[in-house]
């Protein structure tokens, strides 16, 4: 009986997986103790540990760390920092692991490090953030696409509620997609939010000069298509 059991949730996982999602897990806590990788938009690079982050309206505004070279204890603020890698809490991997990314892309697009996104390591960038109407503030924001992130950035939303789960014996398998995040496209200096609500008489609109994706989804834009419909516009478009 036992034996039945794990091989359907073998099977179950085994399909799930197929369909993983492939925006990374999102930020869910970080370790005290393993190594911080850091890039001041000076050039300056820093291997530090983050023993705080400082929150306003739900985004990282602050980070106080402890430089390795000299243990010494400083506060750094988002604008100073171009990205950072950082290492998710052991508690974290667990509640991350049935919803962590396939990476069935393996694209990189870019010049992120494909070696901490490989150790686990959640890739964190500063931007300006439009958190309401006529206000904005600089805050590190985690990029959900780090292998496919040249012609737009997927940032997470850490107040977006999530769509509907699927779970196996009590064990969640597949998680839902958020019904928000954060959105800046190439040559943008600004990030702004995209809603679930929103997406279908928006996609058009956002996405205007990629007409090759638009039509692919026009005739029926599904939210759940999201994170495919971003991967579709890093490759589609020129």
């Amino acid at each position: 009986m036992k034996y039945k059991y794990l091989l359907t949730l073998v099977c179950v996982l085994i399909v799930f997986s197929s369909v993983a999602q492939t925006f990374s897990p999102a930020f869910q806590g970080f370790s005290r103790k393993k190594t911080t990788f850091i890039t001041l938009k000076n050039g300056t690079e820093m291997s530090v540990v983050v023993k705080k982050l400082f929150f306003k309206k739900g985004l990282i505004d602050d980070l106080k760390v402890e430089r390795s070279s000299d243990g010494k204890k400083v506060k750094i603020n988002p604008e100073e920092i171009d990205h950072m890698y950082i290492p998710p809490s052991t508690l974290a991997k667990l509640n991350q692991f049935m919803d962590a990314s396939s990476d069935i892309t393996k694209l990189q697009d870019n010049e992120l490090s494909s070696e901490h996104l490989d150790d686990g390591y959640l890739y964190m960038e500063s931007s300006n953030v439009q958190v309401k109407k006529n206000k904005t503030q600089y805050c590190m924001m985690q990029v959900m696409n780090p292998t496919f992130s040249k012609k737009i950035k997927i940032y997470n939303d850490p107040f977006a509620k999530e769509s509907a789960s699927v779970s196996f014996a009590g064990m969640k398998v597949a998680g839902g997609l958020d019904k928000s995040y954060y959105i800046k496209k190439n040559g943008e200096d600004l990030a702004r939010r995209i809603k679930k609500n929103e997406y279908k008489k928006d996609m058009e609109e956002l996405f205007a000069e990629c007409p090759a994706v638009i039509e692919k989804y026009k005739d029926d834009p599904k939210w759940v298509d999201f994170e495919q419909f971003v991967y579709d516009y890093s490759t589609m478009c020129d």
